[in-house]
């Protein structure tokens, strides 16, 4: 049978002639023309709370073909379009994000989409490339991952499951200082749960049987923490095949891209494009991307960036080993939208020991320390635009630390 593609999603240089605030809605791989207006295939991701029909009307006004294609993701419209018509479109607040649409979309090929990696608050949009700084923190480093496997689906060999999973695990560490160990003890740290599942299965995101979702995976931690962190389900009703349709190889490599970090990519015939297709080994641009992440096999570690304040001096009693409570009051969601050019945060603080200081970074670099421990605030912490990675920690006087992490998306 012939491979079928499955979907699972990437950004363009300044415009010519365009305003500043267009840019972060546009691909940066979208390749406008300084002379005579050229029409391409692109795929319109909306935000979440936009309906399909209100979609569609936005694509009409702004007299923009549609193609239809009924394996598309709800939150995708697959349009041809100049150039021109790519910045009326990015000024509509509805629409997230524009990127190229793949060949087998343009064709009509079957293709699944994958609904990208999932966070406490939901799936990220196709503008987050990377969340977080993966399992290994600030800076290019190594991580060293633990597994385990659960329930299996009877559409496969046990054997050859275990097989191809473990071998797209190896592509992964061929390309990066990133190790996986099958592990019994479930409760450790950077540990991943990989299971075959069907319907409703323990968390937010129930199967839908045979077709549309085939997988998910939960981002690492932070913004996600134990025991969810880097677990990969799949579909048990899925006809799992070895080097054709709905092949497991393929679809698990995108997947731990996922598991590591990754957001989907804007390139068309990269593994971690919103559409999965039938995969050998990681593309050049899926190795450009976890290579900002992690460092490369034989490459010298980067240290972490100096900016975040050094933790207080520990206490004297080596026997505090309980990390403070610690709670964000407001925003009351971790996943926040918001036009606004700063966000103010507030939340709770509590240990045995006492709380000695709550501080907070930002993945850009940004730093400083909250007002107050057992109730704190934080006043007016700098957005850009795009998305923004909040973490506040939260340091008892043991030296014993508590984090709580949140994805602002600045329009």
């Amino acid at each position: 049978m012939k491979w079928k593609f499955l979907l699972c999603s990437t950004v363009v240089p300044l415009l010519f002639g365009q305003e500043p605030g267009f840019t972060e809605k546009i691909s940066p791989l979208v390749k406008f023309s300084r002379r005579a207006p050229t029409v391409g295939w692109y795929v319109v991701e909306f935000h979440p709370d936009v309906s399909t029909n209100d979609a569609r009307r936005i694509a009409v006004t702004t007299g923009i073909p549609v193609r239809e294609n009924p394996d598309l993701r709800t939150q995708h419209l697959l349009i041809q379009a100049t150039e021109q018509q790519l910045i009326e479109l990015s000024n509509w607040d509805e629409v997230a994000y524009l990127f190229p649409a793949s060949r087998e979309l343009v064709r009509g090929e079957f293709v699944h989409g994958c609904a990208g990696g999932l966070t406490a608050s939901g799936a990220m949009g196709q503008y987050v490339a990377s969340i977080g700084d993966g399992w290994d923190g600030p800076g290019l480093g190594s991580a060293a991952l633990s597994y385990a496997f659960g329930s299996v689906s009877n559409k496969i060999d046990v054997y050859t499951m275990r097989a191809e999973i473990q071998r797209a695990m190896s592509e992964w560490s061929r390309v990066v200082k990133v190790s996986f160990a099958e592990s019994g003890n479930t409760a450790s740290a950077k540990h991943a749960q990989i299971f075959f599942a069907t319907g409703a299965h323990g968390d937010a995101y129930p199967f839908d049987g045979p077709g549309k979702v085939l997988a998910h995976t939960f981002y690492p931690a932070p913004p996600n923490s134990e025991p969810v962190a880097g677990d990969l389900h799949l579909d048990a009703d899925e006809a799992w095949r070895v080097g054709s349709d709905l092949d497991l190889y393929s679809v698990v490599l995108h997947e731990l891209g996922h598991a590591l970090g990754l957001g989907h990519s804007d390139q068309p015939g990269a593994v971690m494009y919103p559409y999965y297709r039938l995969a050998t080994a990681l593309t050049q641009e899926d190795i450009t991307a976890i290579q900002r992440l992690y460092a490369a096999p034989g490459s010298t570690s980067n240290p972490p960036p100096p900016n975040p304040p050094p933790p207080p001096t520990p206490s004297p009693n080596p026997n505090d080993t309980t990390p403070p409570t610690m709670k964000v009051v407001s925003p009351a969601s971790t996943n926040i939208l918001t036009s606004a050019a700063t966000i103010s945060l507030r939340g709770t603080a509590s240990d045995t020991s006492g709380i000695k200081q709550v501080y907070w970074t930002t993945t850009s670099g940004g730093t400083g320390i909250a007002s107050g421990t057992t109730d704190w605030s934080i006043p007016g912490i700098p957005l850009y635009t795009g998305t923004n990675y909040i973490t506040v920690r939260a340091i008892d006087n043991a030296g014993n630390t508590s984090w709580r992490s949140l994805v602002v998306t600045r329009r």
